[in-house]
């Protein structure tokens, strides 16, 4: 049986604070999480950070001068120690703390061996990514990446078929549904069975603002968590859930203000109820 965090989700609207109620920082709440939640939880709930971590081990890998992103799980020093425990072997006891498919990846870039060929290197990490994320032992985690990975590669395809581009290695995963997103020249790809939100998906394809593209397809993830977390309340589940609807709320005050306001209202709105359910309900 899952674990209660009532204290915990109860107390979120807290997170906000002054008049013009701030939002908690991803990176703040990751660190709030850490000193509250066991390391099986916490276990589940890094499996979302590793997203950042991705960026900081591609910027190093391609020697970008960029900024490095504190939202991963791993600290500059950490990966420091990453990088020298590939180079030293694979039996170096800090690479067995890490995720397996890191030290594969950094060890195939150096040596110029592509994990799946033709893909680009990203896409080879994401590819690695999402093969650890959704293969955990929490079905509504799980089933979020799951959806995130396929409802993505819809996306990719349909943009590569509106610019006439060959989608074939732009897409993350195999089976049936790559199949079909790959080769099929139906408007729906086929796929209506299989994914029942793809009318909607192919609306916003159409959108040709960027800003309105981008917000109705975060709008998708939102109403989609909102759906499938509607029967958790105070477990690692809803925890997870609000760590995807923060993400978004501060990537959009990052980039709009109006638009992150809008999200940021809407969570804590979410927030307000959340702890407000009958005692049978629980």
């Amino acid at each position: 049986m899952s674990r209660q965090y009532h204290y915990l989700i109860a107390g979120f609207p807290d997170l906000f604070f002054d008049d013009s109620k701030s939002l908690i920082k991803l990176e703040e709440f990751r660190q709030l999480l850490t000193e509250n939640l066991p390391e099986t939880d916490m276990e589940i709930i890094r499996l979302y950070f590793n997203r950042f971590d991705n960026r900081n081990i591609l910027a190093r890998l391609k020697d970008e001068n960029i900024p490095f992103d504190h939202r991963g799980n791993f600290t500059e020093s950490d990966l420091d120690d990453l990088f020298e425990a590939v180079k030293e072997g694979a039996d170096n006891a800090r690479i067995q703390r890490v995720p397996a498919f890191y030290p594969l990846f950094i060890g195939a870039f150096k040596s110029e061996l592509p994990v799946y060929d033709g893909k680009s290197w990203d896409n080879q990490l994401t590819e690695l990514y999402y093969k650890h994320v959704i293969d955990n032992n929490n079905s509504f985690v799980s089933n979020w990446f799951l959806f995130e990975r396929d409802f993505q590669n819809i996306v990719t395809a349909s943009q590569c078929r509106k610019h006439r581009l060959p989608a074939d290695n732009q897409l993350i995963g195999t089976g049936e549904l790559i199949n079909k997103l790959s080769r099929s020249s139906a408007r729906d790809f086929g796929i209506d069975n299989d994914f029942p939100m793809i009318d909607q998906i192919l609306k916003v394809i159409e959108e040709d603002d960027i800003k309105e593209f981008e917000k109705k397809i975060d709008r998708i993830k939102w109403d989609f968590l909102d759906n499938e977390i509607f029967f958790y309340y105070f477990t690692i589940e809803k925890l997870f859930s609000f760590i995807v609807k923060l993400s978004i709320a501060e990537r959009w005050l990052s980039l709009d203000k109006e638009v992150g306001k809008e999200f940021f209202e809407e969570l804590l709105k979410n927030l307000e109820a959340a702890y407000q359910f009958p005692e049978e309900f629980m």
